[in-house]
């Protein structure tokens, strides 16, 4: 018989991973925010932003819908695609910049699918104040429009 996983028990397994994903090398700092480190800024500026959209789900996965759980599988699957061509020279790596547009498109689908998440989850649990959601719910990434 398999297991099926619900959907807290898998956002919160992919959670400590997509805080690693948001960039290929990724550190936490003594303020447990994700640092990001990779060449491409765009990828580190996504990062930040799904790591400010990540801090708001984990108080409540169920908040997290189908479309973002996906969108977090994806972005893995890609991620492990740029890891892969990262660890091959550099210098005659011609698929590198494929793998970090795709990444980089995967991050984008994670921000707008978990971030609508987020926003749904901050404007609906005002009923009993969480210093630490409000935190997280203030720190948000703008609606991109």
């Amino acid at each position: 018989m398999i297991k099926r996983h619900s959907r807290p028990a898998l956002l919160l397994a992919l959670l400590p991973l997509t805080f690693a994903l948001a960039s290929p090398v990724a550190v936490r700092a003594d303020d447990g925010e994700a640092k990001t480190n990779d060449d491409d800024p765009t990828i580190n500026q996504q990062g930040f932003a799904i790591n400010k959209i990540l801090r708001v789900l984990q108080t409540n996965p169920d908040a997290a819908g189908d479309t973002c759980i996906n969108a977090l599988k994806e972005m893995h699957q890609a991620q492990t695609a740029l890891s892969k061509e990262e660890g091959i020279d550099p210098e005659h790596n011609q698929d590198i910049g494929v793998a970090r547009d795709v990444l980089s498109s995967e991050m984008e689908d994670v921000t707008n699918m978990c971030g609508a998440d987020a926003r749904t989850y901050c404007r609906t649990s005002t009923s009993h104040p969480d210093p630490k959601l409000t935190a997280a719910c203030n720190a948000l990434p703008p609606e991109e429009e």
